[in-house]
């Protein structure tokens, strides 16, 4: 039986191995004037170079300049003063910028296993970790000065921490939430949506489950984050910009516009999206649901993230469709994948189950690997959109 000290190395190892994987990759990152990493770096270079007096200027430039309209805006200003940050210590560069989705994803990493250990135990955590350390999309957007991977860090940083309140109340575990969700919030506005997926949950357990739920106190703890983010807004100076940035924000894209001929098409495009991405991850986790509730187990964790996993979908599919707008499925799809993976092996080899799980998931491990590197660095896919994953797998032609 392994020492917790030996799970700890191998989780170091692990986290090392992927970030040294990426490295090298970073400084063949193509970038293109129109593409959101560009938009990010000139809010970041503006605010690191006039302060947060800049953020008044962002506002008003963006809402002056009209061909700029369906660009990242500066809504996102836990982003941007993160980045601002970021980039004061290190340099102002695209790479540098880049760096810090690495740093995210790295961090993302260690929180995954940090919770999922106190759920799972040790062997499932580390599991866990090595399926989304080696996830195409974590890997792709770790290499990218994109907003996904810090959004995904904060994200998922506040599910584990909802579900630990729930589980563990407690004034610790109530700050920590209010502060990371709030972080979340003002990384990235859909992360309001969340709300939705802690409520629902919280219905579901009351009337279905008939467990007890602190109604009031778990109010508090969703309305703080959204109030404590409207008082930075104010505090910065740029809370009367933003019903024109909300109105702008509302407004259809062009038809010709890269958001409307790239990132439109149905309800069960994420699905595709993921399938070209790691085909293997979406056949386990529609398998596990499935069988989760023809079971109908009762497993308080793995209800949970199916409604993260649930409603999260459901929600975004109203908006437009890009596979990295959802990065957040990719945990509870490993998750599922995991416990999929070692109920099979529990079928095949009841009496050395763990270590075919294991086999299992390094397998599907070097599968994405593979999988990550034709599309990302062979491939040189920037933006994972339908189409480009499309044509990478060449079941679309295109010249």
């Amino acid at each position: 039986m392994a020492t917790k000290s030996t799970y700890r190395l191998l989780l170091a190892l692990v986290i090392v191995l992927a970030v040294s994987l990426l490295l090298p990759t970073l400084a063949r990152v193509p970038y293109f004037s129109y593409a959101d990493d560009i938009c990010y770096f000139k809010y970041a270079t503006c605010l690191g170079e006039k302060g947060l007096n800049g953020l008044s200027g962002l506002f008003q430039g963006f809402i002056a300049d009209q061909p700029n309209w369906f660009n990242p805006h500066p809504l996102r200003i836990g982003f941007i003063i993160l980045s601002a940050a970021w980039l004061k210590i290190l340099g102002y560069s695209l790479l540098n910028l880049a760096f810090l989705s690495l740093f995210s994803y790295a961090l993302f990493l260690g929180f995954s296993y940090y919770f999922s250990r106190k759920y799972l135990g040790e062997q499932l955590a580390l599991l866990l970790v090595i399926l989304l350390a080696f996830s195409p999309l974590q890997m792709a957007m770790a290499r990218r000065a994109f907003v996904d991977s810090s959004l995904n860090l904060f994200s998922l940083l506040a599910v584990w921490l909802f579900w630990d309140f729930l589980k563990n109340r407690g004034r610790a575990r109530f700050i920590l939430f209010v502060a990371v969700y709030t972080c979340s919030i003002l990384i990235k506005e859909t992360s309001l949506l969340l709300i939705f997926v802690f409520f629902s949950f919280l219905l579901f357990s009351r009337f279905i489950y008939k467990e007890k739920v602190p109604f009031k106190k778990t109010t508090v703890l969703l309305a703080l984050p959204v109030i404590l983010a409207g008082l930075v807004y104010l505090a910065c100076g740029v809370s009367s910009y933003m019903p024109g940035i909300i109105k702008i924000l509302l407004m259809p894209a062009p038809a010709d516009s890269y958001a409307s001929l790239f990132c439109s098409g149905p309800w069960y495009r994420y699905l595709i999206d993921y399938m070209l991405l790691s085909p293997w991850v979406v056949i386990l986790t529609i398998g596990f649901i499935f069988n989760f509730f023809l079971k109908k187990e009762e497993d308080g964790l793995s209800l949970y993230f199916i409604f993260v996993f649930l409603v999260s979908f459901i929600l975004f599919s109203a908006f437009l469709k890009n596979v990295r707008y959802m990065i957040i499925l990719d945990t509870p799809m490993r998750l599922f994948s995991l416990f999929m993976l070692n109920m099979i092996a529990q079928r095949i080899w009841p009496r050395q189950a763990m270590k075919l799980t294991v086999v299992l998931v390094v397998s599907l491990a070097f599968f994405d690997w593979f999988n990550f590197y034709h599309l990302f660095i062979a491939e040189n896919i920037h933006d994972p959109t339908s189409f480009f994953l499309l044509k990478a797998k060449q079941i679309i032609p295109f010249h």
